[in-house]
C-alpha cells in the first residue's frame, strides 16, 4: 500500500461540517429519514420518530446542524459526501461548526435556514426559512465562503 505521496501547495482553510475549535460541544446521533440524504453543514430538524430521526430542513423542530464524518473521506470520495438515507448521523445542539454562508456574514450576525434545504444563511429568517434562535455568526466571510457558527441549545 502506498501512501500519500504530494500535497497541495493551498490546503483548504475547513470544510462545511467540521467542527471547529476543541471547545465544548453538544453532538448526537439520529437516523436519517430524508430520501435523498443530508449533506454536512446544514440544519436538521427531529423526522417522524421525534426521538430517533431527522429530516432536512424542517420549520418547527430544529435539532441542530449536521458535522462532517471523517469516515467518507478519502479515494473514493467524489466531491458528493454525505449523510445517506437511514444512515447515523451527526448533529451538533451546541458548539462551534463550519457551514457555507450563502449571503455572507458578520460575527454576531442572526442566523435563519430555509426550510426546504437547511441551507443556513445570515439574517433574520422570511416566508420559507426559520430563526435559528442563540446563533450567531463568529467570523467574517463573504458571500458564498465558510464561517464558523456558535449554536447555544
Amino acid at each position: 500500500m502506498t501512501a500519500q505521496t504530494s500535497y497541495s501547495i493551498n490546503q483548504p482553510v475547513a470544510y462545511a461540517g467540521l467542527i471547529y475549535a476543541q471547545a465544548p460541544h453538544d453532538i448526537t446521533s439520529r437516523s436519517v429519514e430524508t430520501v435523498a440524504g443530508i449533506d454536512f453543514g446544514v440544519a436538521v430538524s427531529r423526522g417522524t420518530d421525534l426521538e430517533k430521526q431527522i429530516i432536512l430542513g424542517g420549520d418547527n423542530t430544529f435539532l441542530g446542524v449536521t458535522i462532517r464524518d471523517l469516515g467518507r473521506e478519502g479515494a473514493a470520495n467524489t466531491g458528493s459526501i454525505k449523510y445517506s438515507e437511514t444512515e447515523t448521523a451527526g448533529v451538533m445542539r451546541d458548539g462551534y461548526v463550519w457551514v457555507v454562508c450563502p449571503s455572507g456574514c458578520n460575527p454576531g450576525d442572526p442566523v435563519n435556514y430555509v426550510d426546504a434545504t437547511g441551507i443556513i444563511d445570515s439574517g433574520a429568517a422570511v416566508a420559507g426559512e426559520t430563526d435559528i434562535v442563540g446563533a450567531t455568526f463568529e467570523t467574517v466571510a463573504a458571500a458564498g465562503e465558510l464561517a464558523v457558527l456558535r449554536l447555544k441549545s
